[in-house]
């Protein structure tokens, strides 16, 4: 599976997976109840806290999204070099996604089910392997 356009295939896939529920908590507050406030003691009278949270979630859905579309946009390229320099921008994109839950779980922070940290993981090994061995 040295196939560039395969691995960015996956890649689209695992992060519209990734970013649905953060796409979903703006338009189903009981999700966000569950996902976010029920994991933070207090947190659901906090005003406050809800709006930072509502912003940070209303962030990082763009960034997301924006993601999507850098990832979409590579599946298109025909030139070898040109496939590999988007895998190695998109690495290091995705790595600086899911390096904080990582960091987290090595420090006992607040992180993700590890089968999500995993599945979010798979993009950027997949980035990394097609940005050295990749073939159009």
């Amino acid at each position: 599976m040295k196939k560039l356009k395969t691995l960015f295939t996956i890649t689209l896939v695992i992060d519209i997976l990734a970013i649905a529920p953060l796409f979903l908590m703006m338009f189903i507050p009981a999700m966000k109840v569950e996902m976010v406030y029920s994991q933070f003691s207090g947190m659901a009278e906090n005003e406050l806290a809800k709006e930072i949270s509502d912003l940070f979630h209303f962030v990082f859905t763009f960034i997301g999204v924006a993601m999507v579309i850098a990832v979409a946009a590579s599946i298109r390229i025909a030139v070898l070099e040109a496939a590999k320099t988007a895998a190695m921008l998109l690495f290091i994109v995705h790595l600086g996604w899911v390096l904080p839950d990582w960091v987290n779980l090595v420090m006992g922070g607040a992180h993700p089910p590890i089968p999500v940290m995993l599945l979010s993981t798979v993009p950027v090994i997949a980035l990394a392997y097609g940005w050295k061995k990749g073939e159009i």
